[in-house]
């Protein structure tokens, strides 16, 4: 498998992986996102090595304790998706293995791939990389749902950069920035 700073991508037309090979009669690769069935990423990913096509599955280390041990696990950052650059004979192979649920062309290979650039510098050089499940914006009221301050309501701030929760004390009416991970609140619906 290359490796993901080596590629390029070409914008390609808009064509899908299941039209017939007389449509691209160049066979020219296309950048696709393919939705796999749940857990099946790495299996799809062992199919894709066989192909001579660019596959990527961007994952992180997940270490969790059973029975008094560390188990390091490496899990996909995207659950259910798996990156790839596949002529239409290759992506062929890959729907008959009955791992693909949906492919989704991509409308701007070049975007994706700078992305997938990033994510994988990111991982090389943070390894606590993992993926959030929601991102906050500034001034959403927020519960913190782990932690100390379990129970908090709050709404997020920008201080200097960080994400921060903000506190407010109504009866005073004053409030406190306290930095929270992200992982820890969630989005309280008004």
């Amino acid at each position: 498998m290359d490796s993901v700073d080596s590629i390029t991508p070409r914008s390609l037309a808009g064509e899908t992986c299941g039209e017939a090979q007389t449509d691209n009669p160049a066979g020219l690769r296309r950048w696709l996102v393919l939705h796999v069935k749940p857990r099946t990423e790495k299996k799809a990913m062992q199919r894709l090595s066989r192909c001579r096509g660019f596959h990527y599955l961007p994952l992180y280390v997940k270490v969790t304790r059973v029975q008094r041990r560390k188990v390091r696990r490496e899990l996909p950052l995207f659950p259910g998706y798996v990156f790839a650059h596949l002529s239409p004979a290759e992506c062929t192979d890959i729907l008959r293995s009955n791992l693909v649920v949906r492919t989704i062309l991509d409308p701007f290979p070049r975007e994706t791939v700078r992305q997938l650039r990033q994510i994988a510098r990111a991982a090389r050089s943070a390894p606590d990389i993992r993926p959030l499940k929601q991102t906050f914006k500034e001034g959403e009221r927020v519960l913190v749902k782990y932690g100390p301050l379990r129970g908090t309501t709050g709404y997020v701030q920008r201080d200097e950069g960080r994400a921060t929760l903000c506190i407010n004390v109504d009866i005073l009416g004053s409030a406190v920035a306290v930095s929270v991970s992200p992982g820890d609140i969630e989005k309280l619906e008004d």
